[in-house]
């Protein structure tokens, strides 16, 4: 264990606002655990104790200014998922197609297909039947067209 080459510990002249507080520095102590135990990065610690000037050199009975908690890093913007939609399904364009989606199976001739959504039509003057992408479940192209009942 270093000894103080200082006969007084070494305390900070004051303690800004929106500071947690003041720690004394026990026998073992680290600025790299201190600042882990009080959840804040090693840098800002570093940074709000300027009156140690060696960091690596820490000392029992030395006051440290402890800063906020490092704020969490805001959540990442939600990504919006590729819509599977363009790339497979514009090869099949005037094709008959059935499409599963949660409501239920929905089917006619592919006329559509958007960036988020495609287009059926079950028969010439049919209203056509607008599809989302993402209540696709499954998309079923048979061979041979619409069955005949």
């Amino acid at each position: 264990m270093y000894t103080s080459h200082h006969s007084y510990p070494r305390v900070p002249t004051h303690c800004p606002p929106g500071f947690t507080g003041r720690y004394t520095v026990v026998a073992g102590d680290t600025m790299f655990f201190i600042a882990q135990r009080f959840g804040v990065s090693l840098d800002a610690l570093i940074a709000a104790n300027p009156h140690i000037p060696n960091p690596a050199l820490i000392f029992p009975g030395d006051v440290l200014r402890v800063p906020p908690k490092t704020p969490p890093p805001p959540p990442p913007p939600p990504q919006k998922d590729p819509c599977p939609c363009p790339v497979t399904l514009r090869d099949f364009l005037n094709r008959f197609v059935e499409v599963t989606t949660p409501c239920g199976v929905v089917s006619g001739r592919l006329v559509f297909v958007g960036e988020n959504s495609i287009t059926l039509q079950e028969g010439k003057n049919a209203v056509p039947i607008v599809v989302r992408c993402r209540e696709i479940c499954f998309v079923r192209i048979p061979r041979y067209g619409p069955r005949e009942e």
